[in-house]
């Protein structure tokens, strides 16, 4: 998994948990399907520090004859990760702790690979209580609420900020995912809907067909909330459910303009899924007039 880029100096966030480049043991404690081929697995991991929305974690996986494979995973829900009192106390969702002295917890979504080594297990047959190895959490730039960086930081020198935005924390927020991309984009959505006020937040997600759909019960409520916290649209590439606005068919630049927001309001868009997916969408964007300093990028392998 690669990202466009990374903090730097300690994580915001970071606690007396273990580093992000220990191996934890960790428990599988509930898993839930998504879509037609995906799965939610919430993970207990003693010692776990605070993970901030938008970061991964490496999960490390040893068979009988001690064969390890490991591989990267978005996370989709990192609220049971904070030891904080607004964390734990105000997240209801799966991956919640049920009360201060619990270990923290989060949750990955994954997509079954046919090909996959990792994937088919994770979907079809990990169950509560199977051992699972975790490292992390991962990855400083593509997070929501994002790093403040000081003015005078070489961050600054490399990625000013545009004339007249707004703070980055203040920023109206653009997800756009591209199938399982839609798993960290999930947890900023989920971490937006922690804060009493908070910036404009939409969500786009392109998926082939409603059955590909992950957390729609979900997104669908909290696009029905009243205000303009958090919206969400659906784009589908080869069928559409019968009450769609627009039928079926790929993303094209014209219908991402019309769905995202303004570049004259300089959002923070935050952009993941295929490589292909995200060389696209990220050259409109740009081409669009959106700032370049502004559109994050997460995207894994395959096209």
């Amino acid at each position: 998994m690669s990202g466009a880029g990374a903090g730097t100096g300690a994580e915001p966030g970071a606690d007396a948990g273990g580093g992000s480049f220990d191996w934890l043991p960790g428990t599988v404690v509930s898993a839930s399907p998504q879509g037609a081929r995906g799965r939610s697995l919430v993970v207990e991991v003693p010692g776990l520090r605070t993970a901030r929305a938008g970061q991964h974690v490496d999960l490390r996986l040893t068979a009988d004859d001690g064969y390890q494979a490991t591989r990267s995973y978005s996370l989709s829900d990192v609220r049971g990760t904070s030891r904080s009192g607004a964390g734990p106390a105000a997240a209801a969702g799966p991956a919640a702790v049920p009360g201060p002295a619990a270990p923290p917890r989060f949750e990955i979504t994954v997509e079954r690979l046919d090909d996959g080594e990792v994937s088919p297990y994770l979907v079809d047959h990990a169950e509560p209580g199977d051992p699972i190895e975790v490292r992390g959490p991962i990855g400083g730039w593509f997070v929501w609420p994002p790093t403040e960086f000081d003015p005078d930081s070489a961050v600054h020198a490399v990625l000013p900020e545009p004339a007249g935005a707004p703070r980055p924390t203040e920023s109206p927020v653009q997800l756009i995912g591209g199938g399982s991309g839609i798993a960290p984009l999930v947890a900023m959505v989920r971490a937006r809907g922690l804060l009493p006020a908070g910036p404009e937040m939409r969500l786009l997600c392109s998926v082939r067909t409603p059955a590909d759909r992950w957390f729609v019960d979900e997104l669908d409520a909290a696009d029905a909330q009243p205000g303009d916290a958090v919206s969400v649209r659906w784009a589908y590439t080869r069928e559409a459910p019968a009450d769609a606005v627009e039928p079926a068919g790929r993303l094209t630049r014209a219908r991402l303009d019309a769905l995202v927001v303004p570049a004259e309001q300089h959002p923070l868009v935050y952009v993941c899924g295929t490589n292909s997916f995200v060389e696209a969408i990220a050259g409109w964007l740009v081409d669009a007039g959106h700032d370049p300093t502004r559109v994050r990028t997460e995207r894994f392998g395959g096209v």
